[in-house]
């Protein structure tokens, strides 16, 4: 069984609490929020006028450009994790075109798609910078490009580090800077701050419901993918036999921000009693990984959670830096003091640092 499959059986047989939070929740794998469908909600979502989010990652983008290229060198590789559509990458490629030389830009992405398909349109637009688009995981790209002796910028923008629980950023920072990058490389990172609650509440629910439909997509991708590898088991060329596992029309969106940690978290709640019936064709499978077979009964009211999204206090990159080695060195921040970009380095000489015990979030670091 492929191991996003096998989390999908783990989740919704073993509840598991989320950091700071007394309640126990089955919960779907965020990933595969993101299909082709899924992808083209988001970016609907990006331009929705309670969605602050790009509108200040954009604002910041066009207000401090030169600065930001400032700390980008020619003959260098820029380097984004999950770039999506580019709209915000393309005000630095621009600039990056008119004031640089010898630049690479890598664009890592899950989905083909849309990483083609935005590749082609920007790529002609730019003579000035070389472009390679890189299709696949994190963890299957990113060991080759740190083998290049060029210097890198890596970009994470969208506050995409808000989607990791603490200790899951701090990992993942850390692995970046240890397989990717080399002295001086440095990583620029979109981070949400800290705001009223009623407008962190309004981005996540907005007025045309585009948010609930694209948490609600993940269950026809999940029983897609449960088909197709029934299907693939069995020999059949039919999805006919196979029933849904999870059906839409059985759940609602649910969003819940905590303003003590700050964290938005995104759930799918039972509007009726739900069984969940393994296929026959997968039933062996799945007794291995959590020892039963059975049928698994969601009671109404009962929530499985799909993801999160932190909110980061003024300290929060200070304390990232401190907690991964790296080097806070620049930031910068939307007009409304919303939204920071924040620029950390690697520093030249390898630093001993002593890990902190990791609290719920990054604001409570001091």
């Amino acid at each position: 069984m492929p191991p996003i499959l096998k989390e999908l059986v783990c989740g919704l047989t073993t509840p598991r609490t989320l950091p700071g939070n007394s309640t126990s929740n089955r919960y779907l794998p965020t990933v595969l929020l993101y299909d082709d469908a899924g992808l083209d909600y988001f970016d609907r979502i990006t331009y929705l006028p309670e969605y602050y989010l790009t509108d200040c990652e954009i604002e910041i983008l066009r207000t401090h450009i030169e600065a930001i290229v400032a700390e980008i060198p020619s003959n260098t590789d820029v380097i984004e994790l999950g770039c999506g559509s580019l709209r915000k990458t393309e005000l630095l490629l621009d600039a990056l075109n008119r004031e640089r030389t010898g630049v690479t830009y890598y664009a890592i992405d899950v989905m083909p798609r849309p990483l083609h398909e935005s590749m082609a349109k920007l790529a002609p637009r730019f003579a000035n910078i070389s472009f390679c688009a890189l299709c696949g995981t994190y963890d299957e790209v990113l060991p080759r490009l740190g083998k290049s002796a060029r210097p890198k910028t890596v970009l994470w923008l969208g506050s995409s580090i808000g989607n990791l629980h603490t200790p899951d950023a701090v990992e993942f920072f850390t692995k970046i800077s240890q397989n990717v990058m080399t002295a001086n490389d440095a990583i620029l990172i979109g981070m949400d701050k800290q705001k009223p609650t009623d407008v962190i509440m309004h981005a996540y629910h907005d007025s045309l419901g585009i948010t609930a439909k694209f948490e609600l997509n993940i269950l026809p991708h999940i029983n897609q993918l449960v088909a197709d590898y029934v299907i693939q088991q069995s020999g059949s060329n039919s999805k006919d036999a196979v029933n849904n596992l999870l059906d839409m029309e059985n759940f609602r969106y649910v969003g819940v921000y905590d303003e003590k940690i700050g964290r938005h978290d995104a759930f799918l709640e039972a509007c009726e009693d739900v069984v969940v019936r393994w296929p026959c064709g997968i039933a062996a499978q799945v007794k291995d990984i959590c020892g039963s077979d059975e049928d698994v009964t969601i009671k109404r009211g009962d929530r499985l959670y799909v993801e999160s999204a932190y909110k980061y206090s003024d300290s929060a990159a200070e304390v990232l830096a401190q907690a991964t080695g790296l080097t806070f060195s620049a930031t910068w921040i939307s007009s409304r003091d919303y939204y920071m970009l924040n620029m950390f380095r690697k520093p030249q000489a390898a630093m001993t640092h002593v890990p902190l015990p990791l609290p719920v979030s990054f604001n409570k670091w001091s």
